[in-house]
């Protein structure tokens, strides 16, 4: 079974910036918007992905399409034995596209195809290659109130958190966050890897020393392997 890791935080908060740390030879990422990830030379070490002749070429693909990114998936499990890290970036634009397509629609049972279609696409992840890592990158909601907030991965709103608990399947969720100095003038980006009061962060026990780590997913992911893979 693959590992999955899920990367949540508010836009601006250094979660797609993290990725600049991965090799990009044995790195793919799925983008579930067409915008050029904030990565030092992404158009030079991310190329867009081809198949010609029965060759497969490059290690980044568009699509907000669950169909799409279920088949892109098992394509990178099973034909490209070379990726060892697959990141979805901004996985929530797979619900918002399926939201507007079904905004029409009356009734809830498009939420409850919704909740199937993105719990399905999580249990395709888990289940690829042994020695693959699959990152999930996704913004916060506010599934409670601002008096008593409850802050999950993004769901497309209460209906859908509802029907599934996403944040459940993951034993990883850490939170991307900027942290201000005491003085108000500068800002730090951080991950942190233990849960708050009101939120789904989460890490196995004993896996990160720290509460607050720096926003590196190279460093995140080998102190995962390392902790799961030592007696």
């Amino acid at each position: 079974m693959s590992q999955i890791i899920g990367l949540a935080g508010f836009s601006g908060s250094g979660k797609s910036s993290s990725l600049k740390t991965l090799d990009p030879t044995t790195t793919f990422i799925i983008s579930c918007t067409p915008k050029q990830l904030a990565i030092p030379g992404f158009r030079k070490h991310y190329s867009k992905f081809t198949i010609k002749e029965d060759k497969l070429t490059g290690n980044w693909f568009f699509t907000n399409k669950f169909d799409k990114v279920n088949i892109m998936t098992k394509i990178v499990s099973q034909k490209m034995p070379h990726i060892k890290v697959l990141v979805i970036d901004d996985v929530n634009y797979l619900l918002s596209d399926e939201m507007f397509s079904k905004a029409l629609e009356k009734g809830y049972e498009k939420f409850t195809v919704l909740a199937k279609n993105y719990y399905d696409f999580v249990l395709n992840c888990m289940t690829l290659r042994d020695d693959l890592t699959v990152v999930f990158i996704s913004h916060l909601i506010n599934a409670g109130t601002d008096i008593e907030p409850e802050y999950r991965l993004f769901t497309s709103g209460k209906m859908l958190s509802n029907q599934v608990n996403i944040d459940g399947l993951f034993n990883y969720i850490l939170y991307a966050e900027k942290i201000e100095s005491a003085d108000g003038e500068s800002l730090e980006f951080k991950f942190r890897t233990t849960p708050g009061p009101h939120d789904t962060c989460r890490s196995t026990a004993g896996c990160f020393q720290d509460k607050y780590i720096e926003p590196d997913m190279k460093y995140v992911i080998d102190t995962i392997n390392t902790f799961e893979n030592n007696d």
